[in-house]
């Protein structure tokens, strides 16, 4: 049975509102101010490697996101 890690990454990110606010032309009047994107994203980790999954966010991917000006909402981990 493969161990699922529901890295439920609801990544948020500023689409618009950045770019809008440093070009000098007006944003189109259908982009909200502040305009989010979420993303959900599931895992599965094979069999005994749920912790090397959870250390590679720990170690490396979560600074990926935040450098990509990405924000991270949570994580879960389904009991069973």
């Amino acid at each position: 049975m493969k161990t699922l890690l529901l890295a439920v990454l609801l990544v948020a990110a500023a689409v618009a509102a950045p770019a809008a606010e440093e070009s000098k032309t007006a944003a189109s009047p259908s982009v909200a101010q502040d305009s989010r994107c979420f993303e959900l994203r599931t895992y599965y980790a094979a069999p005994g490697k749920l912790e090397a999954l959870n250390a590679r966010f720990r170690d490396h991917t979560c600074k990926l996101f935040k450098k990509h000006g990405m924000e991270i909402v949570g994580f879960w981990i389904p009991t069973d």
